[in-house]
């Protein structure tokens, strides 16, 4: 149903299995790391983790070492929730805001998601969820690289008897993020330009714009805009 489309609607979607029931909502480095080579093996061009944790020190590890070499080797643009934790200083999750070759998304609302999705009657100005998390990485990394809208109407799981419901977290900016580069690889693609992923992040950020009010290491480079990237 058109009303149903997602951000990416003629994108070829792969789900991988990288959680554990054992573990609640919950999973493993291991989990991880087989679902992200699962990517690779299969040819994945953008791959979204709505998953976090939180680690001590960033940009180190097993799944980290895996990470890059699939964006370094295998041109994987990888995306990731920055995650809930917010509103303090440096409360980033891994991998998303603590690893250097990721795009680590935070979560934004509008307006307009305030009066649509939260039925409030009167319109506050744009910023981010409170909850959202923020930079800096205790190395020094900025942490959010840019923001997406965090609230998302989708669809659930049969045994809920619902068709939709209303999800909020960085857990949806992340995939409004991925779909949105989709977006911008198939027209890289078709126009048979060049791309890597590490130019595609450079490209977001620099092309994002600044919210009004809000800090640095709550938005990162600002709210993703896909048309200017």
């Amino acid at each position: 149903h058109p009303v149903a489309n997602g951000v990416a609607p003629g994108a070829q979607l792969m789900g991988v299995k990288s959680g554990d029931r054992r573990r609640g909502t919950g999973g493993t480095v291991a989990g991880r790391v087989r679902g992200l080579i699962a990517c690779v093996r299969h040819k994945a061009d953008v791959v979204n983790l709505s998953y976090g944790e939180p680690v001590e020190r960033p940009d180190v590890g097993r799944f980290v070492e895996v990470l890059n070499e699939a964006v370094n080797k295998h041109s994987v643009v990888f995306v990731s929730s920055a995650g809930n934790n917010g509103p303090a200083l440096s409360t980033v999750g891994a991998p998303g805001g603590t690893s250097s070759a990721s795009i680590g998304v935070g979560a934004f609302v509008s307006p307009d998601m305030m009066q649509i999705d939260y039925s409030m009657r009167e319109k506050l100005p744009e910023y981010m969820y409170t909850w959202t998390s923020r930079g800096p990485t205790t190395d020094g990394a900025l942490g959010v690289s840019v923001v997406a809208p965090g609230g998302a109407i989708t669809c659930v799981p049969n045994h809920t008897l619902k068709k939709g419901q209303l999800m909020n977290g960085t857990s949806m900016s992340s995939p409004n993020c991925a779909g949105s580069i989709a977006l911008l690889l198939s027209a890289l693609k078709q126009e048979n330009i060049q791309w890597s992923p590490h130019s595609i992040k450079r490209a977001l950020e620099n092309t994002a714009r600044q919210i009004e009010g809000v800090e640095v290491f709550a938005q990162g480079h600002g709210l993703l805009q896909i048309e200017p990237a």
